[in-house]
């Protein structure tokens, strides 16, 4: 009977012994898929964080991005305001010399050698020559420096002084204004005075 009880001890014994090795097997298992699946899950972690650390950092570029284009379009805007404020305040300035110069003698003879401009370009007999209301005192002159039949009339065009001339015959209209030449140095003032708004 020894004998059996000794197998049957064996025989345990090997079922322990297996028993044991398969449970270190499974421990083993569970501790690799346990591992694995943390791995798993950090590296999960680690791609959600850093996509959504990219988003953050997109967001934050473009509302920068925003900001520096809102400062840069209201700086421009300033700039510009500044810029139209002194181009105004250069061409009153220029306007108020002009009308101070219409009170002058040399005024009377520009006046007069306008006629005779426009007397050669407007060759017809229904020319009507107009002046500021303030120039009909040169009326006699102009009408004499215009050489042939012309009406001088007084009109509300002319701001600032100087001769129109408009023959509805010859389809023509000439302009010798100190308003027009005035006007006509805007766009040579903005391209020379160094008053820019750039990009």
């Amino acid at each position: 009977m020894p004998d059996t009880v000794s197998k049957t001890d064996n025989f345990l014994k090997a079922i322990e012994k297996y028993a044991e090795e398969q449970r270190s097997k499974i421990q083993s298992e569970a501790e690799d898929f346990k591992e694995r699946e943390l791995n798993k899950a950090e590296e999960e972690g680690l791609r959600e964080a850093y996509v959504l650390i990219q988003k953050k950092m997109t967001n934050i570029k473009t509302q920068i991005a925003a900001e520096l284009s809102r400062a840069e379009t209201a700086s421009r805007r300033k700039t510009f305001a500044r810029r139209q404020q002194i181009e105004a305040e250069v061409f009153e300035k220029a306007a108020a010399k002009l009308a101070e110069y219409t009170k002058t003698e040399p005024y009377a003879k520009g006046l007069e050698k306008s006629a005779k401009s426009m007397a050669k370009l407007l060759n017809a007999d229904d020319v009507v020559l107009k002046v500021r209301k303030q120039d009909l005192v040169h009326k006699n002159k102009i009408f004499l420096a215009f050489g042939r039949k012309c009406e001088v009339v007084a009109s509300d065009e002319i701001r600032i002084g100087g001769l129109i001339g408009v023959s509805h015959q010859l389809g023509l209209l000439a302009d010798e204004t100190l308003d027009s030449k005035l006007e006509a140095q805007h766009e040579w003032f903005c391209e020379n005075a160094g008053l820019k708004v750039t990009e």
